[in-house]
């Protein structure tokens, strides 16, 4: 099966068409205001008109309202929610639609009550914990915390580059990787260079 590669923080038409160039299966976009990549729905809208069908869009919330959140997916139908905060499995499943729970992991993280809380997400995202960040730290955390713990398919975040990615796709149920500071020039502006070159050694793992 081919390695599922997703890019988030995406800001601009031209980050998306670019990263869905070089063959990208999804990007994602946050919504949360605190984020130094949060983008407005409105320009998600006008970047998503120009997509191609194939490429799947996650959208970024971090305990945010539900209204908001139903607000998106009445506005994008086709994307996928990526829940990023504290959501229970309650919350995740009331917007019938497919799911995304992404958890940060640290000593504390209880895997086995993840296991049975989230058995309906589409997949998971392990990413590193941090006390005040909610994603896009470049932080790696230690993939052994998870290592033979995780019955769902998951993403591995948290400072993927060409130098990690080996190992943590290596992880059992790891379908892929979430990139997103590694490639960046500054948040939310990807580099062009280090997109290919990321999704290019990856690809050749597939071979």
């Amino acid at each position: 099966m081919e390695t599922y590669i997703k890019v988030c923080g995406i800001k601009s038409s031209e980050d998306a068409l670019m990263v869905s160039a070089y063959g990208a299966e999804a990007i994602g976009f946050n919504l949360y205001k605190k984020s130094k990549r949060h983008i407005d729905l409105s320009k998600v809208i006008k970047i998503c008109k120009d997509l191609p069908n194939n490429l799947d869009i996650f959208l970024l919330f971090v305990n945010q309202e539900r209204e908001l959140v139903s607000e998106c997916l009445r506005s994008l139908p086709m994307a996928i929610p990526q829940f990023h905060g504290e959501e229970k499995k309650e919350y995740c499943e009331s917007f019938n639609t497919e799911y995304v729970k992404a958890i940060r992991v640290n000593t504390n993280t209880d895997l086995e009550k993840i296991n049975h809380d989230y058995k309906s997400a589409k997949m998971l995202i392990f990413d590193s914990f941090n006390e005040h960040e909610y994603g896009g730290t470049g932080k790696t955390f230690d993939l052994s915390l998870i290592k033979e713990k995780i019955e769902i398919p998951f993403l591995v975040a948290g400072g993927i580059d060409e130098s990690n990615f080996k190992q943590a796709l290596s992880v059992k149920n790891c379908i892929g990787i979430d990139v997103c500071s590694s490639i960046e020039d500054e948040p939310g502006i990807k580099n062009p260079i280090k997109v290919r070159n990321l999704l290019k050694k990856v690809r050749s793992m597939n071979v």
